[in-house]
């Protein structure tokens, strides 16, 4: 092989990765991948056997697409290792809980509605209640908590925490 030819390949080979990584920044903001956390979690007994869990939290979408929620999908880990998966509490009920249960505290965030949007470059602090049909024993000495949210086509952000 001539000295040419081997210029001319490295060349050609370094001019197809500019390319590539060129087309990979480019469309970097195209893709929905938000991230997410916990920032305060509070719990309420209902009755003996229904307890009320308010998520604070924090979504981050970085990309030039707005997120629409489709599905909100909360749930905790008991120390037994069992997922006892969460029912969203009505967010028209919201002001009205938390007035008739002040150990709550008050309501520091909006609540996080289906349909409700993220837009492109933003940065949102919501919240969510959830009632669980277990005693409020069980949901505050949880292993984990998780959360999840899902863009109506598809991407989503599953956050954890304590």
């Amino acid at each position: 092989m001539s000295k040419a030819f081997i210029i001319g390949l490295i060349g050609a080979v370094f001019a197809i990765l500019l390319a590539i990584w060129l087309g990979l920044i480019q469309t970097k903001g195209n893709h929905l991948a938000p991230t997410g956390w916990i920032s305060d979690v509070r719990t309420q007994a209902l009755s003996d056997d229904l307890t009320l869990m308010v998520i604070d939290f924090g979504v981050l979408n970085d990309s030039d697409q707005q997120m629409v929620v489709g599905t909100i999908d909360p749930w905790i880990t008991t120390t037994g290792g069992n997922n006892i998966h969460g029912t969203l509490f009505s967010g028209g009920d919201i002001a009205k809980t938390f007035a008739f249960y002040p150990k709550l505290g008050d309501q520091v965030n909006p609540s996080l509605l289906l349909r409700g949007t993220i837009d492109g470059h933003k940065t949102v602090n919501r919240m969510v209640a959830v009632e669980f049909d277990v005693p409020k024993r069980v949901v505050d000495s949880r292993r984990a908590m998780t959360l999840r949210l899902a863009d109506i086509t598809g991407p989503e952000v599953e956050i954890e925490g304590k």
